[in-house]
């Protein structure tokens, strides 16, 4: 099988494991990135290197514009998917996207099977242009494949043949879930500080709870101050230790100081919860999750999380609650979490699913 993935994501070395994992698994991958991506908001451009990474083949393809609305370089993606000869190629950006529309007419040209994969799971108004582009994609496309239900259930509708539900990339778990002894529930928020991430929710259940708690909060954003003032109100502000924005390798000792991470989220008109990979990262780390039922969580977490309605203050005190009184349960619901994730989330596990789905539409008519 050879396969040529394009998405910005893969721009940044650390974000390809999936396909080296694919690579592993005796593909030849290529992927089509831009040419330069940043690291972080403010942080300079970087150039991405053309070559090899591994086994995986790096295109770097000059890009115009802003991350809404980009313009990829035409010549250059005709140029990779002429050298690469791919037998299939995916596409991993929004289907009204210039380049998704770019990928699909020269594949077609050049007789390639296309597949493609997004995980918007809200409807979004778009242009007429906007709607043709999606519309021809999706037709040319021989799979979708939705980061969750919801995802999907955009990229399906009104049509046949292939079709699965698949994170873009998986977590990578530590070799050891261990966790530093201490008093009463040390519950655990990462996530950006905004209303739709619930953090206020966590906060008026936590002053329910009679048993003894202490929380942690890692993230940084523009209610920041209103949430250090309602912990303030709450009477809670003296149990609230704030983090602010953590590196990977720092948020990895903090979940190792954690009993369970809650992720309250609250769907907005124009947000909803698509990936759910802060609620994998706390179970690689062997902790019990507690979600609302915001768009990917609930099939995140599965049987070994706990899932309250949104907005379910009075639910979430309960489970809370509940993890306070019975700590050899929640460690044992911990375990099953991260074994979910050894199994199902990995960048392995991901990249087994995917070549089973590029078999099955590799195996269809030509397009």
């Amino acid at each position: 099988m050879r396969a040529l993935v394009v998405s910005r994501l893969y721009a940044d070395a650390t974000t390809r494991g999936k396909l080296r994992a694919l690579a592993g698994l005796g593909c030849t991958i290529g992927a089509v990135v831009p040419a330069s991506w940043r690291p972080g908001p403010g942080h300079p451009p970087r150039a991405t290197e053309f070559g090899n990474d591994g086994a995986v083949r790096i295109f770097p393809v000059a890009v115009r514009g802003t991350d809404g609305d980009t313009a990829w370089e035409s010549a250059g993606l005709k140029r990779a998917l002429a050298e690469f000869r791919p037998d299939l190629v995916q596409v991993e950006e929004a289907p009204s996207s210039t380049v998704a529309a770019a990928v699909v007419r020269a594949s077609s040209r050049l007789r390639f099977r296309v597949t493609v994969f997004s995980s918007d799971s809200l409807p979004a108004p778009l242009p007429v242009l906007g709607r043709f582009r999606r519309d021809r994609v999706l037709r040319r496309a021989v799979g979708v494949i939705g980061g969750n239900r919801l995802a999907l259930g955009l990229l399906a509708q009104g049509r046949d043949g292939p079709s699965l539900i698949l994170p873009q990339t998986g977590v990578s778990p530590p070799l050891a879930a261990d966790h530093a002894p201490h008093d009463g529930l040390a519950i655990g928020f990462v996530g950006r500080l905004v209303p739709e991430r619930g953090l206020d929710l966590l906060f008026r259940a936590c002053v329910r709870l009679s048993e003894p708690w202490a929380m942690h909060v890692a993230g940084s954003g523009p209610a920041q101050e209103e949430l250090e003032a309602l912990a303030e109100r709450l009477g809670i502000a003296a149990r609230v230790t704030w983090h602010g924005a953590l590196s990977r390798a720092s948020l990895g000792g903090l979940w190792a100081r954690l009993d369970c991470a809650v992720l309250p989220s609250r769907t907005t008109p124009r947000w909803v919860e698509a990936r759910g990979r802060t609620a994998l990262e706390a179970m690689a780390h062997g902790l019990p999750v507690i979600v609302s039922a915001s768009g990917a969580l609930p099939e995140v977490v599965g049987p070994t999380g706990r899932v309250v309605p949104e907005e379910g203050v009075d639910q979430l005190a309960e489970v809370l609650g509940e993890f306070a009184r019975d700590p050899d349960g929640r460690r044992a619901l911990g375990v099953e979490a991260r074994r979910r994730v050894l199994a199902e989330y990995t960048d392995e596990a991901i990249a087994e699913r995917t070549l089973a789905f590029w078999r099955t539409v590799a195996a269809g008519a030509s397009p």
